[in-house]
């Protein structure tokens, strides 16, 4: 029988696991799928592409069609910032490059860095304008501005051609032109870098496409970014003010932390919206950035359900003492010398560490034996992070829509939420039951305490009458202080009896059985009764008991 119950035990851990690994992977399932149909609702055509600066666009309805990424073969004037009317004597200048990407190899062919100056040529062939048009420009190393058919649309940052004199400013902004009628689209982005030697120029997409589509696609990305920032401060808000309330809850601060650090790289991180709203500088978003995408996985392992499975607290100590390094060190140093960092992969080897770490920590909740009913949340959760980061892995490699996506990080918050909700009501039921339980025997205690009382009160009443008697009859033939001891010892049985009835009447109090009527005690008569009964306690031991009323002395003649 024992071997039978044993294999039952081991099936229901096995189809325990079955049924956790099952829920994880519909989970990620769903959270891809998300991602494909979101791609497929706020996506860009792709063809056709740019071919040595030209792109035809011809017999195509901008206005019922979906936006165009311009990835493909430009011109590229470097060391040059063009104008229209400068075109015709610096035709034959140019060199095609690739957009997006790093135009280190064509602006300084030598030392192949990416500090410089130059400008952008793109051609674009359309049936008459009726409509206008507009382009979609973000992550632009790191100044810019877009001339378009001699009209100059629009100027982030400031150019130069030295470091001295040009300002960065790497936010996502739009260029529009609206002239009817018009069938070619001359485009110039002059660019300037001068803080990051490894990447410049047009690092991401370009959007092409209607006024009205770009619009579509930029505000619902910026609007997904503002709901997602929005939800992640209300829950580090009320976390925050959770912990400040129970100090010894660390899991809220963590919490609290996690939510502003995420919050904050994706302000920062996709159109910078940061930028528009604090008085910060194009050194420190890049800074707030990388350190924000640091410590949010730490924070992730630091929640306490997390890091009860971590690998140890030792080498946990050892990667929180190693960012605290490099965070003080990014914060200091040059920007340039922050960018040396990303690509010289330090700063991908201690951003991906943790993340492999919390795949492991996810493996073992689900392979390792669980107390936790409520542990199917925290895998939830465990996805919606996992497809988070690893999109993020890839929307850093290749551009998968230049619309913010969202869902992975909900998922998560949902998913901690869940877990929370379903602790305080878990918790709270268990208190509700707990309270149930403490009043049923507080009751019996009651009832013990009034049965003991009665059962008492007949021996103590005996032992007054006998000692009464006693002191009666015998007083004549007993000692002086034979007889003292006897009125003592009935005097003392007395009291007992009237704390019996007190425990009686605190029985009857409780339950409404009798009103408590508060009168002020003379204590001068209670106090002899209970020296004597320590004198008679504390005989044959060095212990003098004495009493007295205070005395009350004139001014200046002290005690």
């Amino acid at each position: 029988m024992s071997n039978v119950f044993g294999m039952m035990r081991i099936f229901n851990k096995i189809t325990q696991r079955f049924a956790y690994i099952s829920i994880v992977i519909l989970f990620l399932g769903a959270l891809f799928g998300l991602r494909w149909t979101w791609s497929g609702l706020f996506d860009a055509s792709e063809n056709p592409r740019p071919v040595g600066g030209l792109l035809d666009l011809r017999g195509i309805d901008l206005d019922n069609s979906p936006s165009f990424y311009l990835d493909g073969e430009w011109q590229f004037y470097p060391g040059q910032f063009l104008s229209h009317q400068d075109i015709p004597s610096a035709d034959n200048q140019f060199l095609p490059i690739q957009v997006p990407g790093d135009w280190g190899s064509v602006q300084n062919n030598d030392s192949g860095s990416s500090y410089g100056y130059g400008t952008y040529r793109l051609r674009i062939l359309i049936d008459p304008l009726q409509q206008p048009v507009a382009f979609w420009l973000r992550g632009i190393q790191a100044s810019s501005a877009v001339e378009i058919n001699e009209q100059v649309e629009a100027e982030i940052g400031k150019l130069a051609t030295d470091a001295k004199d040009y300002l960065p400013w790497n936010v996502s902004y739009t260029a529009s032109y609206s002239v009817e009628g018009t069938t070619e689209i001359d485009v110039l982005i002059r660019v300037a870098n001068f803080d990051d030697p490894y990447n410049g120029g047009i690092l991401h997409s370009v959007l092409f496409g209607s006024q009205a589509s770009i619009d579509y696609l930029r505000w619902y990305s910026i609007g997904f970014q503002l709901v997602t920032f929005v939800i992640l401060a209300l829950h580090g808000l009320y976390a925050c003010i959770l912990y400040l309330f129970n100090r010894q809850e660390r899991a809220l601060l963590i919490t609290s932390l996690l939510t502003l650090s995420v919050g904050t790289a994706i302000l920062v991180g996709h159109d910078n919206i940061l930028l528009l709203w604090l008085p910060i500088n194009y050194t420190w978003a890049v800074k707030i950035k990388l350190i924000s995408l640091l410590w949010q996985n730490l924070f992730i392992l630091l929640f306490r359900r997390f890091h009860a499975n971590s690998l140890g607290n030792v080498w946990l100590r050892a990667y929180t003492a190693a960012l605290v390094v490099l965070s003080g060190f990014m914060a200091a140093a040059p920007v340039s010398w922050v960018y040396g960092i990303v690509e010289l992969n330090i700063f991908t080897v201690i951003y991906l560490t943790p993340f492999a770490w919390f795949i492991y920590i996810v493996g073992t909740m689900i392979f390792k034996e669980q107390a936790d009913k409520d542990i199917v949340f925290l895998l939830l959760t465990a996805a919606g992070i996992i497809t988070s980061l690893a999109w993020s892995l890839v929307d850093y490699v290749k551009n998968i829509t230049a619309v913010y996506y969202p869902i992975d990080i909900i998922a998560a918050i949902t998913g901690f939420s869940a877990y929370w909700f379903k602790k305080y009501i878990r918790n709270s039921r268990e208190n509700a039951l707990l309270n149930e339980q403490l009043r049923k025997t507080d009751k019996l205690k009651d009832q013990f305490l009034a049965n003991t009382s009665h059962e008492l009160r007949t021996p103590l009443h005996g032992i007054i009458n006998i000692a009464q008697t006693v002191v009666t009859k015998e007083k004549h033939q007993m000692n002086e202080s034979s007889v003292k001891d006897m009125e003592l010892l009935i005097t003392i049985s007395r009291r007992m009896s009237h704390m019996l009835g007190e425990l009686l009447d605190v029985a009857r109090l409780r339950e409404h059985r009798i009103v408590l009527q508060q009168e002020p005690l003379r204590i001068q008569s209670v106090v002899p009764g209970v020296i004597a009964m320590l004198k008679f306690m504390t005989e044959g031991k060095p212990i003098q008991t004495a009493y007295g009323y205070p005395r009350i002395h004139a001014a200046g003649h002290g005690r």
